[in-house]
């Protein structure tokens, strides 16, 4: 018999079935029985208010005392004495997601393309719980998450081929952050794959965090469809100093974050911020995420304007904005979309 509980209602031993969209939740399998108070916590995390269970495979335990017949001191039946078994550990929901990723990564049977889905979806939660609680916990998870992400686009080709054509196109800070370091982390793989003088991981980790700083910016600024007044500017432009902060705060702040952080809005020709740099003054791994962050601003659905077709995409950068951007990054970005 099907049921439908309300999550906060969910018991250790509930057979439930939560469906089969990646998006909707970060569970491998979708029907389970639950075996600790852990993943009731994680179906919970995921947002997920009320779930199907399916009570004809449901072995519910009534509370969390084990009850066992003991005798007693010259007594000849025996007693029921209760036994508290011990409390779930506190889990981070990151930890959580970048296990069930590690299981999927790992498993050779998940075609790439639909591995690629898998990858890219538990990205977004991923982002999802740093944005809206950037401590140095969530920070440093994410961060381990990111290298198993970095560690499998670096060995699977397949894969990650597949990730340039899965991003989502609805502009929200944790879809730009992942579809961002997703693309950069790619066109790096290009640049560099004959190369061991990077540090791929911290790159990746960069390109994933490089808005971590808009996680205090109001939304209806991000998505204000007029300009910006100079207070409101003011805000956003000091966007990168505060992702600067916060990885510092969380002792994560290494070279290829601070300077992908720092410096992903400069421009070539000096028009950028929050310093102004032009040319070799902006970092190389700055370069390339300043590729990838404007072409994400171009293809997303904002609330202000309509998202662009790769192909027209690309056009504008070439036509209009090359200027921003060094040349020959661009070249090597344009042939991701070609493989």
């Amino acid at each position: 018999m099907i049921q439908k509980v309300k999550s906060k209602d969910l018991k250790v031993g509930m057979y439930v079935m939560l469906g089969q969209s990646w998006l909707r939740h970060s569970f491998i399998k979708p029907n389970f029985r639950i075996t600790s108070e852990k993943q009731i916590k994680k179906i919970i995390s995921d947002g997920i208010k009320e779930v199907k269970v399916d009570t004809s495979k449901s072995e519910v335990l009534e509370d969390r005392n084990l009850f066992i017949d003991v005798l007693g001191p010259g007594e000849g039946k025996p007693k029921k004495v209760a036994i508290e078994l011990p409390e779930e550990e506190e889990f981070n929901p990151i930890d959580m997601i970048s296990e069930e990723l590690r299981e999927t990564i790992e498993n050779t049977r998940i075609p790439p393309q639909q591995k690629a889905e898998v990858v890219y979806s538990h990205s977004l939660k991923m982002m999802t719980n740093i944005l809206e609680d950037p401590n140095p916990e969530n920070i440093l998870s994410g961060k381990k998450m990111v290298y198993d992400i970095v560690d499998h686009i670096l060995a699977d080709d397949e894969t990650a081929d597949a990730m340039a054509m899965i991003t989502s196109h609805d502009y929200y800070t944790y879809t730009h952050s992942v579809n961002v370091g997703m693309l950069s982390v790619l066109l790096a793989k290009a640049l560099f794959k004959d190369s061991h003088d990077h540090n791929m991981k911290e790159l990746g980790a960069g390109f994933f965090l490089h808005d971590l700083g808009k996680c205090d910016v109001p939304l209806q600024l991000i998505n204000k469809a007029g300009r910006l007044s100079d207070e409101e500017w003011q805000v956003m432009r000091n966007h990168p100093r505060r992702g600067n902060k916060l990885l510092s705060e969380a002792d994560q702040l290494t070279k290829e974050c601070g300077v992908i952080v720092m410096q992903h809005h400069e421009r070539e020709d000096g028009s950028g911020y929050p310093f102004g740099l032009s040319k070799d003054e902006i970092h190389l791994y700055a370069r390339i995420c300043s590729i990838a962050d404007v072409f994400d601003a171009l293809t997303s659905t904002r609330a202000y304007k309509k998202k662009l077709p790769t192909f027209d995409a690309l056009a504008i950068m070439r036509e209009e904005m090359l200027h921003h951007f060094n040349q020959e990054l661009f070249k090597q970005f344009v042939l991701i979309f070609k493989a």
